[in-house]
């Protein structure tokens, strides 16, 4: 698609007004964008911008948090099993779980925290009970998947309302965002708007199942992680 086209298409959105969500949640908004542009997937090439671009879709004026991607491979340095069973809940399905945001200004309920040791070059997660670290990320791996991945952004956003317990979007503003730095990342946690997702539970049979440490940002802060941002609409 050429970014011309994808412009057009993005005004034709645009002068639909509030469009009815087909998804509850908060994928809605993206889900619903996706099948307004036609698309199977979240990310499209455009040439004349030099190549594939990622899309991502949000509500105006949230706090919501975004996935920029997640990470989990040779991180762990406490068991995960063990950290389920002594930090862990019992979930609706009635599963040992772990679910839990962790920042690195202010401890959450269970004692996470996140700590920045930039002389290693580390992201460490840690807990108030626990003298050792719990899990490490490399920040030279993890500001590297971020610009691999999210290198060239779409960012489109909607203004959100509800009619009747039903939801409605209308998409009117729409960015690309280009040029992250790892500077941008990691300064990201220093202000508190770069957060991580713990996303794990103990399966029937004693297993452990981990979606993946999701690393997450908010939706209004995105845009610090980049220098270079174009409005489209």
């Amino acid at each position: 698609m050429q970014l011309k086209k994808l412009v057009k298409n993005l005004e034709d959105i645009k002068s639909k007004g509030f469009i009815e969500t087909i998804r509850k949640g908060p994928t809605a908004v993206g889900y619903l964008l996706e099948k307004e542009l036609g698309l199977r997937e979240t990310n499209i090439t455009i040439p004349d911008i030099g190549g594939r671009i990622e899309i991502k879709a949000t509500r105006k004026n949230t706090n919501s948090l975004i996935t920029l991607f997640t990470f989990n491979r040779g991180v762990w340095r406490m068991k995960q099993k063990d950290l389920i069973n002594k930090y862990g809940y019992r979930d609706a399905q009635g599963r040992q779980s772990l679910y839990a945001t962790v920042s690195a200004k202010v401890n959450n309920v269970q004692g996470f925290f996140l700590e920045i040791d930039n002389d290693k070059h580390l992201v460490l997660l840690k807990n108030a009970k626990e003298d050792e670290t719990i899990a490490e990320w490399s920040t030279y791996v993890i500001a590297g998947k971020f610009m691999t991945k999210l290198d060239r952004l779409l960012l489109i956003l909607a203004d959100s309302k509800m009619v009747d317990e039903k939801e409605f979007f209308h998409y009117n503003e729409a960015y690309i965002l280009e040029n992250p730095t790892p500077e941008k990342f990691l300064e990201g946690f220093n202000r508190n708007e770069l957060m991580i997702d713990l996303r794990m539970h103990l399966k029937d049979y004693g297993g452990i199942r981990n979606h993946g440490t999701a690393f997450r940002i908010s939706e209004k802060n995105l845009t610090d992680l980049y220098t270079k941002k174009r409005r489209l609409i």
